[in-house]
């Protein structure tokens, strides 16, 4: 799932479903790729006074002696919506189909 995190671009949307069902949409704003060794942990676990969702995977060059990649992808983002979830009691009904003359 995450391994496509670097391909995000800013403007890009990420939907997250909530257990509660409600629908979070974030934009992506910035994608970031730091050495494990230089990684800002307060850049990107610290709250930033606002709704934000930071998403961290491996990636970079591959070190086969460690079998660990060097670097982190930071993908981060700023909540656009939330959509409240469907009702479970409105059941969306059938259209007829069209009946020719």
């Amino acid at each position: 799932m995450f391994f496509k995190l670097r391909s995000l671009v800013a403007g890009d949307l990420v939907d997250v479903t909530l257990a509660d069902g409600v629908s979070a949409q974030f934009k992506v704003t910035d994608v970031v790729q730091y050495l494990k060794t230089t990684f800002p942990d307060q850049l990107v676990y610290a709250g930033h006074g606002q709704s934000t969702l930071q998403l961290v995977t491996c990636g970079g060059t591959f070190d086969s002696q460690t079998g660990h990649y060097l670097s982190n992808i930071v993908v981060y983002t700023s909540l656009v919506t939330l959509i409240p979830p469907v009702s479970p009691t409105a059941v969306p009904m059938a259209v007829p189909p069209a009946v020719s003359p």
